[in-house]
């Protein structure tokens, strides 16, 4: 029997990935202007649910995050799956002013519930590939498992920062502003301008004093590096933003920073540190993926689905 699928305007229900989560979602669809339509089916925590965001004609999931997908509880059955992306697919191309959709997946790494299922179904659906991005994370172990799995030119330049008293861990709100400004400064030094400007992260920190860390390594009270983090579920990290101040760069701060977040995370029972992607529009960053691989990060794919409609 295929189960029905209801049909809302507005955000879909709880869910314990940040990403997906009704209040999140509203969040952000309120601040750029988008409307809300949701495409739900099974109920209970068997249940699914799929919540497009659009303004324009451009319609998409997440409104914005790293990734968007279903939001389930558990790993849902694959008819439940089947019907919401039918009936979402179904509606897309009936609506008038729709030009095209996105939705784009959580990374491999994180197993989120239900990813590969909404994979086969986009693609019997008719959605296309349109990206395919290389997603980095780490899996948490003890901060010296995590030692011991860097190059030793690596371990030597985090015993010198420690020897001239550097220190790493999370931050305190008072020094928000400063540890955005350090990872704005590093990403303008490269090219790279912030997504988000500072009265943005600091609503949004505002907003979800849980799930979004500030961490900071610093020395004698100047901050050397710095990361913006959210908790996306319960057993990840997301390194939303992170960067070292350019004159502190032969330093290498940002390794002391990674050690710090595994530190962090291990206390917590973190699983993954997800570090991000390292592709722009599926094209790689060289420099980028040789950092996050001499901290021992692990890739997996972060794909992006597509439906043109108009």
């Amino acid at each position: 029997m295929i189960p029905p699928v209801e049909i809302i305007e507005g955000p879909g229900p709880a869910s314990e990935t940040f990403f997906l989560d009704r209040s999140f979602i509203a969040f952000q669809a309120k601040a750029q202007g988008k409307r809300l339509v949701t495409f739900s089916a099974g109920g209970g925590p068997r249940g699914v649910a799929l919540t497009l965001g659009g303004a324009d004609g451009q319609w998409s999931s997440p409104v914005t995050g790293a990734f968007g997908g279903l939001a389930a509880e558990c790993h849902p059955p694959a008819a439940v799956v089947f019907s919401v992306v039918e009936a979402a697919t179904t509606w897309l191309r009936g609506e008038p002013s729709a030009i095209s959709a996105s939705i784009r997946l959580p990374p491999d790494g994180l197993d989120q519930p239900g990813a590969a299922v909404l994979e086969n179904a986009l693609h019997r659906a008719g959605w296309r590939l349109g990206q395919a991005d290389i997603n980095h994370h780490l899996v948490v172990g003890s901060p010296a498992s995590f030692r011991a799995g860097l190059g030793e030119t690596k371990r030597k330049g985090l015993r010198r920062l420690e020897h001239s008293g550097a220190t790493a861990g999370e931050a305190g709100l008072e020094a928000s502003r400063t540890i955005y400004d350090t990872i704005a400064e590093n990403r303008l030094s490269v090219g790279h301008p912030m997504t988000m400007s500072w009265p943005q992260v600091e609503a949004l920190a505002a907003a979800f004093p849980d799930h979004v860390q500030f961490f900071a390594a610093e020395r004698g009270g100047t901050v050397l590096a710095g990361a913006i983090c959210l908790r996306v579920t319960p057993n990840c990290l997301y390194v939303f933003y992170w960067g070292e101040r350019p004159e502190f760069r032969k330093e290498s701060p940002v390794t002391a920073l990674a050690d710090g977040l595994v530190a962090h995370a291990h206390e917590l029972g973190i699983a993954i540190l997800d570090v991000g992607v390292s592709t722009a529009h599926s094209a790689p960053n060289a420099g980028l993926i040789a950092f996050k691989e001499s901290l021992g990060c692990r890739a997996s794919s972060r794909r992006t689905y597509t439906l043109d409609v108009g």
